[in-house]
């Protein structure tokens, strides 16, 4: 990881703006760590809540979980279980994702995966979320997500301490053409220095 000063600007995006702000050593950085795929199996409406939001269980009937780079520990990890409570704001803007899934290696080891997120509701993401069999895959950009996982395995014992940012999208299985999310897990690495 290279080291920024805290004289140089740090250009980034929020919301399609570009930003720019001093390079303190002391904001958190990302490096990429995994890719998810999930397929999405169903709906179950559970109407509106004492939040005034519409909630929705998706369960989830598939996925990988797969690490990149030189990201440690190597994972290579199968979904054997999981839920997304899915809820859809009272203004139809947004929706928040809460994901509680187990993951299994080769061997038989699991591990816990948490997550919470918010994607927009718009004309990309809604024709999937809604099951239109004429949706598209989205590009990457209208969701992001937090996650934490939780393994009792030495191998995997490591992820406890850490903590990740996701980018996240609803897409169309390239095969069955059924609906499915894509993650990319970014950890997160804390800063430095005294500034």
């Amino acid at each position: 990881m290279g080291s920024i000063s805290a004289e140089e600007p740090v250009n980034g995006q929020v919301n399609g703006k570009t930003t720019a702000v001093a390079g303190l050593k002391s904001f958190p950085t990302t490096r990429p760590a995994i890719r998810i795929k999930c397929g999405l199996s169903g709906q179950f409406p559970c109407g509106s809540i004492y939040t005034g939001s519409t909630l929705v269980g998706v369960p989830l009937s598939w996925g990988t979980l797969e690490s990149v780079g030189d990201f440690e520990p190597k994972l290579n990890l199968k979904l054997t279980n999981g839920h997304d409570w899915f809820r859809i704001d009272a203004d139809k803007q947004h929706g928040r994702l809460s994901v509680s899934a187990i993951a299994t290696d080769e061997e038989g080891r699991s591990i816990r995966l948490i997550a919470d997120g918010v994607t927009e509701l718009n004309e990309y993401t809604m024709p999937l979320i809604l099951g239109d069999p004429n949706a598209k895959t989205n590009p990457f950009g209208y969701g992001v997500e937090q996650m934490r996982f939780e393994a009792g395995h030495d191998v995997y014992k490591p992820l406890e301490n850490m903590m990740f940012a996701c980018s996240q999208r609803f897409a169309k299985d390239d095969e069955t053409g059924a609906p499915m999310a894509e993650i990319r897990v970014s950890q997160i690495v804390p800063g430095s220095g005294f500034e």
